[in-house]
């Protein structure tokens, strides 16, 4: 494995998962990991200032994001467009799509990758109040998965400590 890709290990945030039905998908997780709280994202567009396959992307994802302890669990439905969720979905495939690792340097750690030869498939900025750096890396031919890579700002860092307090109050 490359330096690049063992400085991740420590940096591991969410496990996501591509579903055809969030509000199914969260029931089972509710209950086979005890993730008592899903906050409901709808409509989050991938467009300006986001790419798919090198093109502007043009997509729209419905997300349910939880935890199971200090791990993010992220239900995706991809809900227009092309992305590499519909992608895996009109593969006939449902389930582990992506581990998200959250970084510091996210330019860095992206050109590291990168130099490393693996392809970015998808990436952006989402800046809806809160800002949300990520890039989607295809790491399938060496560790099975794709990897996202996150960044955040301080709004996103607190929105997403709050989804957890929320299922944790809940215990």
């Amino acid at each position: 494995m490359s330096a690049a890709l063992e400085s991740l290990g420590d940096r591991l945030f969410q496990v996501a998962y591509v579903v055809p039905d969030l509000a199914a998908a969260e029931r089972f997780f509710a209950g086979a990991l005890g993730v008592r709280h899903f906050e409901r994202l709808a409509g989050v567009e991938l467009g300006e200032g986001c790419t798919h396959r090198g093109a502007r992307a043009d997509a729209t994802l419905d997300l349910a994001i939880g935890y199971a302890g200090d791990t993010q669990i992220e239900l995706v439905y991809p809900a227009r467009g092309d992305s590499i969720h519909r992608e895996f979905l009109d593969a006939g495939r449902s389930g582990l799509h992506h581990l998200g690792f959250l970084v510091d340097d996210f330019a860095g750690t992206t050109a590291r990758l990168r130099a490393q030869g693996l392809a970015c498939v998808a990436e952006g900025l989402l800046d809806t109040g809160m800002r949300v750096e990520f890039a989607y890396f295809d790491a399938t031919a060496r560790a099975g998965s794709v990897f996202e890579i996150l960044a955040f700002d301080a709004a996103a860092h607190a929105f997403m400590d709050e989804i957890q307090q929320k299922g944790r109050s809940l215990s």
